[in-house]
C-alpha cells in the first residue's frame, strides 16, 4: 500500500472508530440502577422502600425481597432511597450507565403519625383518622356490587415460568438434550431474574351482573392453554390455579389466595393487625390522592404489607393498590405474593363509577426460600374493557344455572380470533410456550423422567393404555391375612376417552384366600369418567376382606403404611358385593346417586356370626349373611371446585356447606333376606374466623327402622392406625359401638399459627395449633338388641368372653385433641384424649396421632 493510500485508510478507519464511539456513547445514554435495599444492622431486606431519581421526578419501590429496578433515558446523577424508621440516602451514581448497588438503610427514631382504621378512637390524634373512616363509609357504594347493572370484556392470561434459570443450570448433564427450550427465557419484571416460560393459559370472557335479583354469569368465549397434556390433566391444573388466584376484591375483610384467608388491609380488624402510616399527597390521573402505606403489626400473620391511594374528593374511593406478603409470613412454598390493582372512571353522570381496569397477581412458589434456588413463578393478569353501567340487560343473560357458561367453540378459536381479540399481544417468549411444550413431550429423556415422577407422586406407571398401581398397595400386613400381596391397575383415556377399567387381585399368605375386583365406569355423553359435572354408571364386583367401621377418605385399606395399627385387630369381614351405581351431577351445585347393591358378608379372623337358639338355647353358627339394597341420594355442594385428575378428583376447600341426604331400602330380592330402611343427613361446613384460622364443622345423623343383625347396623368410624385422621375417631376401637340412631359432631379448628406467630423462639419454626372435639351420642332399640331369644346374631366377643361392641345410651362418646401443625411443613402432630367410656376394656385414654399433609 503506498504512502498515500496508506494515509487515506487511516484517517478513513479513524474517522470510523470515532464515529462508532460517538453513536455508542450516545446509545447508552440510559441510566439504569438494580440494586437492594437493607437494614444495615440485621441486614434484613426492606420491602416497600421508596426509590427516587430525584432530577426526573422518578420513582418506584422496592418489592417484597428489597429488589428494585429504575431507569431513564436521561443523564441522571443521583438516586434517593426512603423508607420509614430509616434515615433518607442519596447516593451518586453513573449517568448513562447501568448501575448494580446494594443500600444499606441506619435506623432512626422518628414521630410518625399512624392511621389507625377505627375513627372513634384515633380520630383526635390523627387527621388521617378521618380519611380512613370516609373510605370504610363509602365502602358499599364504591363497590361494583352497589349498582344496579354493569358488565364488561376481561382477558385473563395466567402464566408459570421456571424461574432463576441461570447459564449453570442450563449446563446441567441432564438438560444437555433440552437446550431448544432455553430460546424462551427473558428477564422477568418481578424479580429480575432469567425465567423460562412453562405454561400458558388464555382466557376471553363477558361478565354480566345485576342488582336485584343479585346475579352475575360469566361467558367464556375464548380459551386455550399450553401445558402438559400427556401428563397433567389440562382442566384439573387450570382448576387448581383459578382456587390459588382468586379475585381479589380490596374492599373485603378477608382475602382468599392459596386456599388461605388473609385480612385484607380494609378489615374490621384491620387496627388490631395492621399499622397505617401517611406517605404523601399527589396527583395521580389528573386527581389528587393521598398515598397510605400499611404493614402488618406481626410479620408472620396473614396479612398485606404495600401502598394503598385514596381518592381526596366526595368518593373516597380505592385508586390503586399495589401489596405484597412479608417475607416472615406463616406461609408455605411461597416467598413472593404481589398483587397490583388499578381503578379507573367509567360511564357518565350519575353513572360515573371508579371501576377495575388492571388485576395483577405474582406468586413465587419455593420449596425451600432461598435466593440461589429455581422456583415456580407464577403470573395472573387480567385486564378489563368496554365497561358498561346501569344499562338493563336481559334476563336471558341470568338464566343459566352455572356460574360460568363455557361457549362450545371456546377452546377451538383461530389464531386470528385471538389477534384481534387479545387485550394485549403475546411476547416473543410467550408465543414460544406453545411450540416448546408440543416439542418437549417428544423428547425420551422427558418422557421417563415424568413416568418416574408420576411413579412417586401418584403412585402408577403408565403403560400404554393400562396404568400399573397403585405401588403402595403392592404389599401390606393384617392380622387375619397376614402377608398381602397385590397386583392391579387401572386403563387411562389412551385405551377409551369415556371408559374407565380398573381391576386387582390380592394374597393372603396366613388366611390362604385369594381377593380380587373388577370395576367399569361408563362416562355418557362422550365425557372422561369423573369430570364436572359427572354423568356416569359403574358396575363391580369385589371379594376382599374389610374391617368394620373403617372408612378411609382418598386411600387405599391395604396402604402399606396403614398396616401398623395399635391394640387387637383380628376380627374382620370378607365382603363379596355386587354394586351398580348411576352419579348424575347437575348443575348449581346439586347431584344425585342411585344405587343397587347385593352383599354377602362372612365372618374372619376370630369373628363370628352366632346366635342362641330360641328353641333349645344352643350356639348356632352363620356362613354368611346376605342383604339387597337400594339408595337414592342426594347432595348440594354449592361452587364446588376440584382439582381434577385423569383418573380421579380431589374436591377443594371452600366456604360454603355441603348437604348430604340418604334413602336406602334393604329388599328381600336376590338372596337378601332383610327388609329395612336407613336415613342418613350430613352437613358440614368451614368457618373462617381470620385472623384466628380457620373451623371446618359436620353434624351428621342416620336412623335405621327394621330389624338387622349387627354388621347393617352403623358400625361408628374408628381408627386403630397412628395415622390422625380428620373424619374418624381416634381412640375409638374398630367395631367398639354400634347404633341404628346416632348423631355426631366433628369440629376442626386451625389457628394458623396466630399464638406462635407471637413468640420469638416458635415463630421461625412457622408452627400452626390445631384442635379438634368429636362427639358422638346414639342409641338401639330393643328389636335390634341381641337376646337369647330373638335369634340376631350376638355381639363380638373377646379371647376372654367379654363383648367389644356396645351402644351408646349411657353418655356420649367424646374425645378431643390439640397438636402442632405445619412441622417441616408437612407434618402435624396431635395429642388425643378419649373423655368417656374409658372403663372398656382394651381401650387408650391418650395417644399420639401424626398426619402428613401439605398446606400454604
Amino acid at each position: 500500500m503506498n504512502p498515500l493510500a496508506k494515509n487515506i485508510f487511516l484517517k478513513y478507519a479513524w474517522t470510523m472508530v470515532w464515529l462508532i464511539a460517538s453513536l455508542s456513547l450516545f446509545a447508552q445514554k440510559t441510566t439504569s440502577v438494580h440494586g437492594k435495599v437493607l437494614d444495615a444492622v440485621t441486614k434484613e431486606t426492606l420491602s416497600y422502600a421508596t426509590v427516587q431519581l430525584p432530577e426526573v421526578n422518578l420513582g418506584t419501590r422496592t418489592d417484597m425481597d428489597g429488589n428494585f429496578s429504575i431507569e431513564t433515558p436521561e443523564n441522571v446523577t443521583q438516586l434517593r432511597i426512603a423508607y420509614i424508621g430509616y434515615t433518607t440516602q442519596t447516593i451518586a451514581i453513573l449517568a448513562g450507565q447501568h448501575n448494580e448497588i446494594t443500600v444499606s438503610m441506619a435506623d432512626v427514631a422518628v414521630n410518625l403519625k399512624e392511621v389507625e382504621v377505627r375513627p372513634d378512637k384515633y380520630k383526635r390524634k390523627n387527621p388521617a383518622v378521618d380519611l380512613i373512616g370516609e373510605v370504610f363509609a363509602h365502602k358499599d357504594q364504591n363497590r361494583k356490587e352497589g349498582l344496579e347493572y354493569y358488565n364488561y370484556e376481561a382477558y385473563e392470561k395466567l402464566q408459570l415460568d421456571i424461574n432463576n434459570v441461570t447459564e449453570k443450570f442450563r449446563n446441567r448433564r441432564v438438560l444437555r438434550k433440552f437446550q431448544f427450550i432455553f430460546e424462551n427465557v427473558d428477564t422477568n419484571k418481578v424479580n429480575l431474574k432469567v425465567s423460562l416460560p412453562v405454561y400458558l393459559r388464555e382466557r376471553l370472557l363477558n361478565v354480566y351482573y345485576r342488582k336485584n335479583p343479585q346475579s352475575e354469569k360469566e361467558y367464556v368465549t375464548g380459551e386455550q392453554q399450553a401445558g402438559l397434556e400427556a401428563y397433567l390433566d389440562g382442566d384439573g391444573v387450570s382448576s387448581y390455579l383459578n382456587n390459588l388466584y382468586q379475585n381479589v376484591d380490596i374492599y373485603d375483610a378477608n382475602i382468599s389466595l392459596l386456599s388461605t384467608q388473609f385480612v385484607g388491609p380494609l378489615s374490621g380488624l384491620a387496627p388490631a393487625m395492621y399499622r397505617f402510616y401517611i406517605m404523601d399527597t399527589l396527583e395521580y390521573q389528573g386527581s389528587r390522592v393521598v398515598d397510605i402505606f400499611f404493614a402488618p403489626r406481626n410479620k408472620s400473620d396473614l396479612a398485606f404489607m404495600g401502598n394503598i391511594l385514596v381518592s381526596l374528593d366526595s368518593t373516597y374511593a380505592v385508586r390503586k393498590v399495589q401489596m405484597g406478603i412479608s417475607k416472615d409470613i406463616n406461609l408455605n412454598w411461597v416467598s413472593d405474593l404481589q398483587i397490583e390493582q388499578e381503578f379507573d372512571f367509567f360511564g357518565t353522570g350519575n353513572n360515573r363509577r371508579l371501576m377495575l381496569v388492571k388485576d395483577d397477581i405474582t406468586m413465587n412458589f419455593q420449596v425451600i426460600k432461598s435466593e440461589k434456588g429455581r422456583s415456580i413463578l407464577g403470573r395472573k393478569s387480567v385486564s378489563y374493557q368496554n365497561y358498561q353501567i346501569n344499562q338493563p340487560l336481559p334476563d336471558s343473560l341470568f338464566r343459566n344455572r352455572v356460574t360460568t357458561v363455557v361457549d362450545e367453540t371456546s377452546t377451538r378459536r383461530s389464531a386470528s380470533f385471538w389477534n384481534e381479540n387479545r387485550h394485549q399481544p403475546l411476547s416473543k417468549q410467550e408465543l414460544g410456550i406453545y411450540k416448546m411444550v408440543d416439542s418437549i413431550q417428544n423428547v425420551p429423556a422427558f418422557r421417563r423422567a415424568s413416568d418416574i415422577a408420576i411413579l412417586l407422586l401418584a403412585g402408577y406407571k403408565s403403560i400404554g393404555w393400562f396404568d400399573l398401581g397403585p405401588v403402595n398397595t403392592f404389599y401390606s400386613f393384617n392380622d387375619v391375612e397376614g402377608f398381602r400381596l397385590r397386583a392391579g391397575g387401572r386403563t387411562n383415556p389412551k385405551l377409551a376417552k369415556n371408559l374407565f377399567l380398573e381391576w386387582y387381585g390380592a394374597y393372603g399368605f396366613k388366611d390362604e384366600k385369594w381377593k380380587y375386583y373388577g370395576g367399569l365406569t361408563y362416562a355418557f355423553e362422550n365425557k372422561k369418567p369423573l369430570t364436572y359435572p359427572m354423568n356416569q354408571v359403574t358396575l363391580s364386583y369385589q371379594n376382599d376382606i374389610q374391617i368394620p367401621g373403617e372408612d378411609l377418605q382418598f386411600v387405599q385399606e391395604d396402604n402399606f403404611l396403614l398396616s401398623f395399627k395399635r391394640g387387637i385387630n383380628d376380627k374382620m369381614i370378607y365382603n363379596r358385593a355386587l354394586q351398580v351405581d348411576y352419579v348424575r351431577e347437575l348443575r348449581k351445585g346439586v347431584s344425585y346417586t342411585l344405587s343397587a347393591h347385593r352383599v354377602a358378608q362372612s365372618p374372619g379372623g376370630n369373628l363370628l356370626f352366632d346366635y342362641s337358639d330360641s328353641t333349645d338355647g344352643s350356639t348356632r353358627y352363620v356362613d354368611e349373611i346376605i342383604s339387597t339394597q337400594f339408595g337414592f341420594s342426594v347432595r348440594y355442594a354449592p361452587n364446588e371446585k376440584f382439582y381434577q385428575g385423569k383418573t380421579y378428583r380431589i374436591p377443594i376447600l371452600n366456604k360454603y356447606p355441603i348437604i348430604q341426604l340418604s334413602l336406602k331400602a334393604g329388599v328381600a330380592l336376590l338372596g337378601g333376606t332383610y327388609n329395612y330402611q336407613l336415613i342418613t343427613a350430613r352437613v358440614s361446613k368451614i368457618f373462617y374466623v381470620a385472623p384466628f384460622g380457620y373451623s371446618d364443622w359436620s353434624l351428621e345423623g342416620g336412623r335405621l327402622l327394621g330389624t338387622v343383625p349387627y354388621p347393617l347396623l352403623e358400625i361408628h368410624r374408628a381408627n386403630q392406625t397412628y395415622a390422625y385422621q380428620l373424619q374418624a375417631y381416634n381412640l375409638m376401637n374398630f367395631m367398639e359401638f354400634a347404633s341404628d340412631k346416632y348423631v355426631g359432631l366433628n369440629i376442626q379448628h386451625n389457628f394458623g399459627g396466630f399464638f406462635f406467630n407471637k413468640i420469638p423462639l416458635l415463630r421461625k419454626l412457622k408452627w400452626r395449633e390445631v384442635a379438634s372435639f368429636k362427639g358422638l351420642y346414639g342409641g338401639l332399640d330393643e328389636k335390634n338388641r341381641p337376646t337369647e331369644t330373638n335369634g340376631l346374631l350376638r355381639f363380638p366377643v373377646d379371647e376372654n368372653g367379654r363383648t367389644v361392641t356396645h351402644t351408646l345410651e349411657q353418655k356420649p362418646y367424646i374425645e378431643a385433641s390439640v397438636g402442632i401443625a405445619n412441622i417441616f411443613k408437612l407434618f402435624r402432630v396431635d395429642y388425643v384424649r378419649r373423655m368417656t367410656y374409658t372403663d372398656l376394656p382394651n381401650v387408650s385414654k391418650w395417644g399420639i396421632r401424626a398426619r402428613f399433609k401439605l398446606d400454604f
